[in-house]
């Protein structure tokens, strides 16, 4: 059997994709479970998770990055001027940017608002922290945008075309959020009126 280094590190880089959505798929099991739970006990579980998997994914998007960078060099008739690929760079970095400068930092304040809390029914104040608009947002936004990556990758639309799936990816994921967001924000206002009575008594 005869195993190019192309070969090689095209299943490096698809890997990496796959544990990522794979991570990706974590994420989106926790935040609902983390904004559903009734009980602090049962959000430090869930934030624990979601705690270790956040630092994962940018080292997941410099590994595709890097990997991708390699399967250029290797490859023929490819340039980074092409619309497709550079729409990729870009995607993955802005969002790696926003995920830095927003998602992280509400994430980890999140996580630690959890850990703080005194066991026992959760409180209005945790609850809203779970669900944080720029934890969700960027989250979503994020998982689409990895999707439209990896469709550019493997369709190599012209520019304007590569341009549109990206839009389209990210618009995607806002609207799944805001579906979700106002699903558990019923729940949230629901799961509050026993947690008030219970005080009350």
């Amino acid at each position: 059997m005869h195993v190019t280094l192309f070969g090689f590190v095209l299943f490096l880089h698809i890997l990496t994709a796959i544990v990522a959505f794979m991570m990706a798929g974590v994420v989106h099991a926790g935040l609902p479970a983390l904004a559903r739970a009734r009980d602090v006990r049962e959000m430090r579980s869930w934030a624990a998770i979601l705690h270790r998997l956040e630092p994962l994914f940018p080292i997941a998007a410099l590994l595709l990055l890097g990997f991708g960078a390699w399967l250029i060099h290797l490859s023929e008739g490819v340039h980074w001027g092409d619309g497709w690929l550079l729409t990729s760079v870009i995607t993955l970095i802005v969002i790696e940017g926003i995920a830095g400068a927003k998602l992280a930092p509400k994430a980890k304040a999140t996580v630690k608002a959890v850990d703080e809390a005194a066991d026992g029914p959760v409180p209005d104040s945790l609850r809203q922290a779970a669900l944080e608009p720029w934890i969700w947002y960027p989250t979503h936004v994020a998982t689409f945008g990895f999707a439209a990556v990896v469709f550019l990758m493997a369709a190599k639309p012209a520019g304007a075309w590569a341009v549109v799936s990206v839009i389209v990816a990210a618009l995607i994921g806002i609207g799944a959020t805001r579906v979700q967001l106002r699903a558990l924000t019923g729940h949230a206002e629901g799961a509050a009126v026993p947690l008030r009575a219970e005080t009350a008594q």
